[in-house]
């Protein structure tokens, strides 16, 4: 049940981030977030799903527009207003659901944050056979989760090759019979929009395989300097690198990716070329989906290297995997 509740809170995250920033929604969604969280702990939520509550749970919050509206966008968005003559009406009255939201912000945020460290100790201080063990089950189960996502995103390596197969027997030798060109299937099934299809499905099967690669610690590392370091070297770059650079920087494509999908949906934003696939919306959300997936797997790698240099030696086995060197047949010293 406590596992449940986590997946709750994760669909609320969602939910809070592509409402309508001016529906009592984003307020719904928040007071979701909160009790589900808290009554997840209660009932002892798997590790990796509760850890994935508490980076999605929160991040969501702080992208929310209402929730986290400084004055100075509040200051902006008074000038777009003032200079706008169509629909004033309806921009003054965003404008004045947002004005006594500001005041707020900034203290809703400072608990918000100071609500989900809290939590996370609690569920640290209160695992059953220690932090150190709670640390390693839940990075094996945030790095199963983006294993899982990875390899299914990898059929879609099929699907892609047959397009590209059809495309090009379809403007090699197809495209030149009158009857088959003069067909509606042919006029749905474009090139254009085939070889729309190719990339999305690509950038689909990249974005999703992103998290997956970095757990199989599969991506390109600068061996000449790492592999001549010290096993708690690589472990201590390993987590300030996932801390500092890699799960912000995942937070900032998120935020910014979750805005961009949002506004193409808004405007029905499709594809530049007139026979091309509309909804571009939905390859624009891949972007934020993918990085979802990119930061749990930081996270796990993070709660590894946290036990490596702080836990007990027994666990060391199960947490070197970012100590050794990035060959896949050796193991990394204790």
């Amino acid at each position: 049940m406590g596992t449940l509740l986590s997946i709750v809170t994760i669909a609320a995250a969602a939910v809070i981030v592509v409402v309508d920033p001016t529906s009592m929604w984003v307020f719904y969604a928040l007071g979701v977030i909160l009790v589900s969280h808290v009554l997840a702990r209660l009932l002892r939520a798997a590790p990796g799903w509760f850890a994935a509550a508490t980076l999605l749970g929160w991040s969501s919050v702080m992208i929310a527009t209402p929730l986290a509206l400084s004055q100075t966008q509040l200051n902006q968005l008074a000038r777009v207003v003032r200079r706008q003559r169509d629909g004033w009406e309806e921009a003054q009255a965003t404008l004045d659901f947002f004005e006594p939201l500001v005041a707020y912000a900034t203290p809703l945020l400072v608990a918000v944050t100071v609500f989900f460290i809290v939590f996370a100790v609690l569920a640290l201080r209160g695992a059953r056979q220690g932090a150190h063990h709670y640390m390693i089950e839940a990075a094996d189960q945030l790095a199963h989760a983006c294993t899982v996502v990875g390899k299914a995103a990898a059929f879609l390596f099929v699907p892609m090759m047959a397009i590209i197969l059809y495309d090009v027997i379809q403007r090699k030798y197809l495209g030149y019979n009158p009857d088959f060109t003069s067909t509606s299937w042919y006029r749905m099934f474009t090139s254009t929009r085939l070889q729309e299809m190719e990339w999305h499905l690509h950038a689909v099967l990249f974005l999703l395989a992103l998290g997956y690669g970095y757990v199989k610690d599969a991506h390109v590392r600068i061996e000449l300097v790492r592999d001549n370091l010290r096993p708690r070297t690589r472990a201590w770059i390993e987590l300030f690198g996932a801390l500092l650079f890699m799960v912000p920087y995942c937070y900032v494509v998120i935020e910014y990716g979750t805005e961009n999908a949002l506004r193409a949906f808004n405007i029905g934003e499709g594809s530049d070329a007139l026979t091309g696939l509309p909804h571009r919306f939905i390859i624009k959300g891949m972007l934020p989906v993918g990085f979802v997936f990119v930061a749990l797997a930081g996270l796990s790698a993070a709660l590894k290297c946290v036990v490596y240099l702080f836990g007990p030696v027994s666990l060391r086995g199960e947490a070197g995997q970012y100590a050794g060197d990035h060959h896949p047949t050796q193991t990394a010293d204790a």
